[in-house]
């Protein structure tokens, strides 16, 4: 159906943005920037079950830019997606230390 096309395409899209602040050079910080503050925005269950690894290793991201994104992203995705905070409570405590 349409819906399913747009959720995975928007899944897709998401993802790959995350994904390229990660690696040599890291070029695409920004990217990933706009990435999380859009998926903040329109988080949901499905989404947030998806995404949360990318979210999530991006915690630990050299940039305090991405890592403050990233750990304000993650409570948007706790409200939507309250089994998250049990699957990454171990990384959230690392960043708090």
């Amino acid at each position: 159906t349409q819906d399913t096309d747009v959720i995975l395409l928007t899944t897709n899209t998401l993802k790959k943005e995350l994904r390229g602040a990660v690696g040599p050079g890291m070029n695409g910080v920004y990217e990933a920037g706009v990435a999380i503050n859009c998926l903040s925005n329109i988080v949901t269950e499905d989404l947030a079950r998806e995404l949360l690894s990318d979210v999530t290793n991006l915690t630990l991201h050299p940039q305090p830019y991405l890592r403050k994104k990233a750990i304000l992203c993650l409570l948007k995705m706790f409200m939507k997606y309250p089994q998250a905070l049990r699957l990454t409570f171990p990384r959230i405590q690392e960043c708090l230390l």
